[in-house]
């Protein structure tokens, strides 16, 4: 069940929300456990049963590794506890891609994939981690944990939380007027970002990349990327605006997930701005153990030249991208996807990002975002053969004439005004309003000050709440009325 779907927006959420402020604060917390579950369960049947067995065993394997006394023990311990979670992604997710690769027959069927498999994965592997290096406290109640992996809002792509961040929360959850007032107008966002943007660039970026390979003309194949990065853009934030917005109104702060990733200056900040809650899971339980690892394992300063901190980054960061990429998909265009962020991350590193510096921020925008594009490009395509037929198109080197295929035939009036949109809004404009809006609060009464608001303020109250019920029933007319678009990291 996604949240963009009718099922979820005028049954499942009523309802919820409805049963969930008339309980008292104490049951809430089993509320929202079997809530959680009805959720998973609507959508995927029988396969809850995965997601419970990854509860039970991860919360075993927490216990035992909390209460071991011999390191040995422990840490033999937290070795299986790896390996079960690892291994039950590799069955459900890499299986078929492994044998096909060995050309083993009959291979080729492909498994169900569980919804969020990646995801509760790697929020059980947070939390095994955090209890081995004894970071956080392994809570005493096994419900906890279960809504730790199990809370709905982020279960099927995030935001990924670490164990101990959102366990400090399960004792204050319980949802103020300003819980309500801040998590309702992030969720409608969410919701125009997926309806309206992303699902308006999928009707241009999907018959695009359709068409058979070096059929696109440059202009055809930038008009597909671009469309394609925004849609995967607001599609992923969108669901991160509404995952956000639902664990607000239910008390918890899920961590932020998106900071306008297309005004990166480099691709490092890139990945500070994008799927951040995944790259910090890849820092601190990939990234710096590899690093640390390999920096204890080069007994001189430099090595071929080069500084043992440097190695030490190298081996880290190439590491962690091409496991990044292959947990985003058991397919060789995420493997290269990963691995080319690795590489142009390395090349930063070794001087190209202090080259970078002197320039003007514009080139620098550029610079990074072709990268980015090019980089997606990959990632769309079903296979490498095809996504470097596209890249060539891209550089006007395909074999497309546009006598047949050109972007007109796959633009209208409104997916141009949508196209205009995504493009305006994936800049930092909301926050620069609302940064000049604070410059002149100092019209504003403070808490010990009785002068009434001066007329603008109301003003722009009712003008935002008129924008949010403008944007929600909008959402609503294209959502019953359009194609149904499924959240696309809802696939991994």
């Amino acid at each position: 069940m996604e949240f963009s779907s009718p099922a979820f927006l005028f049954l499942f959420l009523p309802i919820f929300l409805a049963l969930f402020y008339v309980l008292r604060k104490p049951a809430r917390d089993l509320y929202l456990l079997l809530a959680s579950l009805l959720f998973y369960f609507w959508g995927e049947g029988g396969y809850t049963l995965v997601l419970l067995a990854s509860i039970l065993a991860n919360r075993a394997f927490g216990s035992l590794i909390e209460k071991a006394r011999a390191g040995a023990v422990k840490k033999a311990i937290f070795i299986a506890a790896v390996a079960f979670n690892l291994g039950a992604l590799i069955i459900f997710k890499y299986a078929s891609f492994f044998l096909q690769n060995l050309g083993i027959p009959g291979s080729a069927r492909a498994i169900h994939l569980p919804l969020g498999i990646s995801f509760f994965t790697f929020q059980a592997l947070s939390y095994l981690i955090d209890i081995y290096r004894q970071t956080a406290a392994n809570d005493d109640h096994s419900a906890s944990f279960a809504l730790y992996m199990a809370f709905f809002p982020k279960l099927a792509a995030g935001p990924i939380v670490p164990y101990g961040e959102f366990s400090r929360q399960r004792s204050v959850p319980g949802s103020g007027k300003n819980d309500l007032d801040s998590g309702v107008p992030r969720f409608v966002i969410g919701l125009g970002k997926k309806i309206l943007i992303a699902d308006s660039m999928a009707r241009i970026a999907d018959p695009i990349f359709a068409l058979p390979a070096g059929q696109q003309t440059a202009a055809l194949a930038w008009l597909g990327i671009i469309s394609y990065a925004l849609e995967i853009y607001f599609d992923f934030s969108g669901y991160s605006d509404m995952a956000i917005g639902i664990g607000r109104i239910c008390g918890f702060r899920l961590p932020e997930n998106f900071n306008y990733p297309y005004v990166a200056k480099s691709i490092k900040e890139f990945w500070t701005r994008w799927h951040i809650s995944l790259a910090r899971w890849l820092r601190d339980y990939l990234f710096l153990p590899i690093a640390y690892s390999t920096l204890r394992r080069i007994k001189k300063d430099r090595l071929l030249r080069i500084k043992a901190e440097d190695w030490s980054y190298y081996m880290g960061i190439f590491i962690t991208f091409l496991l990044c990429g292959l947990w985003h998909g058991a397919s060789w265009t995420f493997v290269i996807w990963g691995t080319f962020y690795g590489a142009l991350m390395i090349i930063e590193h070794a001087g190209l990002e202090k080259l970078m510096k002197k320039r003007a921020f514009p080139f620098r925008i550029a610079y990074t975002q072709v990268m980015v594009l090019c980089a997606w490009v990959m990632f769309r395509s079903d296979t490498p053969a095809y996504a470097f037929s596209y890249l060539r198109a891209m550089f006007g080197l395909g074999a497309g004439n546009g006598g047949r295929f050109y972007p007109a035939l796959y633009l209208d009036a409104e997916l141009v005004f949508f196209l205009a949109v995504g493009i305006v809004f994936s800049f930092p404009i909301i926050p620069a309003i609302k940064k000049w809006l604070a410059g002149r609060s100092g019209a504003l009464p403070d808490r010990g000050n009785k002068r009434p608001p001066p007329a603008w303020h109301h003003a722009m109250i009712i003008l935002n709440n008129l924008y949010l019920i403008a944007v929600l029933l909008i959402a609503i007319v294209f959502m019953v009325a359009g194609t149904y678009h499924p959240f696309i990291y809802s696939r991994f």
